[in-house]
C-alpha cells in the first residue's frame, strides 16, 4: 500500500498562510509584522525566479520559513529561513550579482536585522549538497554548528515536501540515505517531530516512481525578466505614482 500525504506536515507556501500558521503558533502581532515587512522585500530580491521544478522562489522562500516555525524556530531564524539564498539567488539594488560583499550583508541587515543577517551569511557558507547530510551524519556534530544544521534541515522539508527531489533529483535517482541522515541529524539534535517527519517522507518518496516521467530536462533553476517593453511600463507606472516597484 502506498502511503499518502494525509498527516504528513507540508509547509505553508504563500505569506498568508504563513502568518496565520505563525499567530496559531502564538507568535506575536509585532513579530508577525516583522515578517510581513521582509516578506516584501523578498518578492523583489526573488522576483522571477523560479526553481529546477518550476515552483517559484519565493514559495521556496516562505516554506523554508514555514518549516522552521514549525519545528521551533524564533523570528529569527525564521528569517534566516526566508532569505537563505540572499547570498546565492537574489537581485539587489546595485544591479550586481547576489554574491556576499559587504555592501550586501549591510542591505540584508538593515531589513532583517544584524542577527537574522549572521544566520544568513554563516547558512551560505555551511554547504549542504550532494552527500554532505551523510557526511555530517558520520562525523560530531561541530560545537557552535548546530543553529546552522537546524536552519539546513528545515530547509530540507520543505525541499522534501513537494515532491521536488523527483521532480528534480539534484541529488540522484534515490534519495534515501540523504533522507536516513537527515533524520540520524535532526534527532541528534533533540528534534524528534523533525527526524520523524523525514522518516515519513523517506517512506512517502517509495511510491513517487511515477514522478520520474515528469522530471525537469535541465536541473537548473531559472528566471523570468520582463521584456524591455514592459520594463518602460514599469518604470512609467511607478514614474505617475503608481505602486509599481523596480529595483
Amino acid at each position: 500500500m502506498t502511503l499518502t500525504r494525509e498527516g504528513l506536515f507540508s509547509p505553508s507556501q504563500t505569506n498568508t498562510a504563513l502568518y496565520v500558521q505563525l499567530h496559531e503558533a502564538g507568535f506575536a502581532i509585532e513579530e508577525i509584522g516583522r515578517i510581513q515587512r521582509a516578506y516584501r522585500m523578498a518578492c523583489l530580491m526573488f522576483n522571477g525566479r523560479y526553481r529546477k521544478t518550476g515552483r517559484p522562489f519565493i514559495c521556496h522562500a516562505v516554506g523554508a520559513a514555514s518549516s522552521v516555525a514549525r519545528f521551533g524556530g524564533d523570528v529569527d531564524q525564521i528569517l534566516a529561513a526566508m532569505f537563505h539564498a540572499a547570498y546565492d539567488s537574489a537581485e539587489y539594488p546595485d544591479g550586481m550579482s547576489s554574491r556576499q560583499t559587504a555592501a550586501h550583508r549591510r542591505w540584508v541587515e538593515d531589513h532583517i536585522g544584524a542577527r537574522a543577517e549572521g544566520l544568513v551569511a554563516r547558512y551560505d557558507a555551511f554547504g549542504f549538497d550532494k552527500d554532505d547530510p551523510e557526511r555530517l551524519a558520520a562525523i560530531e556534530t561541530r560545537p557552535g554548528e548546530e543553529e546552522i544544521l537546524f536552519l539546513a534541515l528545515a530547509h530540507e522539508v520543505d525541499d522534501l515536501a513537494d515532491g521536488g527531489l523527483v521532480f528534480a533529483p539534484k541529488y540522484g535517482a534515490s534519495v534515501a540515505s540523504r533522507i536516513a541522515a537527515c533524520a540520524l541529524l535532526a534527532r541528534r539534535l533533540g528534534h524528534e517531530e523533525m527526524a520523524s517527519t523525514f522518516e515519513s517522507y523517506g517512506d512517502y518518496y517509495k511510491g513517487m516512481g511515477w514522478a520520474s516521467a515528469f522530471q525537469a530536462e535541465k536541473l537548473e533553476g531559472f528566471r523570468i525578466a520582463p521584456n524591455l517593453r514592459n520594463y518602460y511600463r514599469l518604470l512609467r507606472a511607478r514614474w505617475r505614482g503608481g505602486s509599481v516597484r523596480v529595483l
